[in-house]
């Protein structure tokens, strides 16, 4: 005789959480369009307003960290550096927003100025970004191209400017949207390289 045996009950599986980088990637998207519907000029300054550019700058952001963790810009201490100077023009950049709610300058103009001039900067940084990420070589394709185009976003709203197109602002809004989304959903579907795992 055989000893009976006990059923197998399966226990039910628990939903894998999506990875981190997928998880970055999506944020990066939902914060990509902002200035569209802020570009019409003089630029805003309500709540509204400032919580766009803030949601903007997190989602930013998010892809940033997204393409450390996917060691997309290299793996040396180069491509930390680039995270770190991202990171702290970033925050520099978002520092303008309370100021600019509150109508008040409470660390002074020099202060004010430096948050003000880290928005162009840190478009301008893309560039950096898209240098490293292309000597690295990790991401191939369409993938690699999307933070130069996070880069060109701001110079083709002075091309535009200087071509006297009626709104170059609008023009940066669409620019950046779309480098920014494609930037989001190139962290969100890429896979992770095994240095990465």
């Amino acid at each position: 005789m055989t000893a009976p045996t006990a059923p197998v009950v399966a226990a039910a599986g628990r939903p894998r959480a999506l990875p981190a980088h997928r998880v970055l990637g999506i944020l990066g998207m939902l914060g990509a369009p902002a200035f569209l519907f802020i570009w019409s000029p003089p630029a805003p300054t309500d709540l509204g307003a400032n919580l766009l550019m803030t949601a903007y700058l997190a989602g930013w952001a998010c892809s940033a960290v997204g393409l450390r963790r996917l060691r997309a810009t290299g793996q040396g201490r180069g491509a930390l550096a680039i995270l770190v100077i991202q990171m702290l023009g970033l925050a520099l950049a978002a520092c303008q927003q309370p100021q600019d709610q509150l109508g008040r300058r409470p660390f002074g103009d020099a202060f004010y100025f430096a948050s003000n001039i880290a928005w162009p900067l840190s478009h301008l940084f893309m560039l950096v970004v898209f240098a490293a990420g292309w000597r690295a070589g990790v991401w191939t394709g369409w993938r690699r191209w999307t933070p130069l185009a996070c880069g060109l976003a701001l110079p083709l709203m002075f091309a535009a400017a200087a071509a006297k197109v009626p709104s170059p602002t609008a023009v940066f809004a669409v620019a950046t949207a779309a480098s920014f989304l494609a930037l989001g959903l190139a962290v969100c579907t890429a896979r992770p390289s095994r240095a990465t795992r």
